[in-house]
């Protein structure tokens, strides 16, 4: 078989690759259902989005290994990084016994007034912007710590390093699209959250459509980046 066919049987042999592939099924269906006002385009997205959080019901205990794994964060190279993580953590785990909730509701088997579902919902949408939030924050740091360490190479080695220095800057450059990525999760988070929160509910359907459709193309695009050119 082609490389291409073994690395697309990789992606799909993990769980984190699978779920790439099916966000981007997910959004490019409801991209094509708003496009063409095609209802059974845009059931089928939300079809595969159910599928996507049905298999996040069982994402705890892997959850709570890591965060119990990552403790306060004493791996980390500073205080600000271990204070991010930490934070991260939390509001991860606390994000799956809320959206859990948010489906049994859903499906009848917990019973809530209105109100105190939609006010569920808000929660665990909150929480999803928030993480997303943390990680650009995360991010960003490591663009600082990168830039900086290409300073001190550039100094420490004008006429050389210069396989070094390549690296770093694709490092920098895959860093960079993460962090743009981020900002297309953050919109699409926070557009989903009731009206009066910053720009929720202000972008229309298919614009949320696209921006998500955009940012899946990009996290499968950042996946093969990776493998091509952190060897």
């Amino acid at each position: 078989m082609s490389s291409i066919t073994e690395d697309v049987c990789e992606l799909l042999d993990s769980y984190n690759g699978r779920d790439k592939v099916v966000r981007l099924a997910c959004y490019t269906f409801k991209l094509y259902g708003c496009l063409t006002d095609n209802k059974p385009w845009q059931t089928a997205g939300s079809r595969l989005s159910n599928a996507r959080m049905m298999l996040r019901l069982f994402d705890d205990i892997p959850m709570i290994r890591h965060t119990y794994n990552y403790g306060l964060g004493r791996i980390e190279s500073s205080k600000i990084a271990a204070t991010l993580g930490v934070l991260a953590n939390v509001v991860d785990q606390a994000f799956l016994p809320v959206e859990k909730a948010c489906w049994l509701y859903d499906v009848g088997v917990l019973k809530l007034t209105p109100e105190t579902a939609e006010k569920l919902e808000t929660i665990s949408t909150s929480l999803w912007a928030a993480s997303l939030f943390i990680s650009l924050l995360q991010t960003t740091r490591a663009i600082q710590h990168l830039c900086w360490s290409r300073n001190c190479l550039q100094t420490l080695s004008e006429n050389g390093g210069a396989d070094a220095k390549l690296k770093l800057d694709i490092r920098l450059a895959l860093q960079a699209v993460v962090a743009g990525k981020l900002c297309l999760d953050i919109t699409h988070a926070v557009s989903c959250l009731p009206a009066g929160w910053l720009w929720g509910e202000k972008i229309g359907s298919t614009k949320v459509a696209a921006i998500a459709t955009t940012s899946s193309v990009i996290g499968i695009a950042m996946y093969f980046a990776r493998k091509r050119l952190l060897k």
